[in-house]
């Protein structure tokens, strides 16, 4: 992982790419954006399969890559005359791979969206039951229940166990 010094030193304003220089830049954002798609594709199938703790092995490598990938960028973006003199191949692969890295996102934010969701339906109906199972049983005037849905009771997860 990156510390905040280094992080810094390499977020500070930097003079323009000469011509190889985003050339090189460009090569190297064409690997970084095709491995991090590929981290994000495998993060996406553990996560369909269930396999939580092995998709969260991958945060520290969706982390750095994504970090490289931030820096690279706004490094480009500051070089636009540099990178406008590159062969149009070059750029177009980068702009390709960028798309199917944005498609790949998408369905990751997608799939971990609803993993999200059923996870707070799953700890909202425990918490439910617990609380059902805490409330007072009381009886209206004909001898009959009150028919009001019990409260969810507080819960605590502990994910070092």
């Amino acid at each position: 992982m990156i510390n905040r010094r280094r992080a810094a030193a390499l977020a500070a304003p930097k003079s323009p790419l000469s011509v190889q220089e985003a050339a090189e830049r460009l090569e190297r954002t064409a690997d970084t954006v095709a491995r991090l798609t590929a981290v994000i594709v495998e993060e996406t199938r553990l996560v369909r399969a269930g396999a939580y703790g092995a998709a969260d092995g991958l945060r520290q490598a969706k982390g750095e890559l994504s970090g490289r990938y931030m820096l690279d960028v706004q490094s480009l973006q500051a070089s636009a005359e540099a990178v406008a003199a590159q062969p149009r191949d070059a750029v177009g692969e980068v702009e390709r791979l960028h798309v199917a890295f944005r498609a790949a996102l998408d369905e990751n934010l997608a799939v971990l969206g609803t993993a999200r969701s059923v996870a707070e339906s799953l700890l909202r109906g425990v918490a439910e039951e617990v609380g059902a199972r805490a409330a007072p049983r009381t009886y209206d005037a004909r001898g009959g229940s009150y028919e009001q849905r019990p409260s969810a009771a507080p819960i605590t997860l502990s994910r070092g166990a």
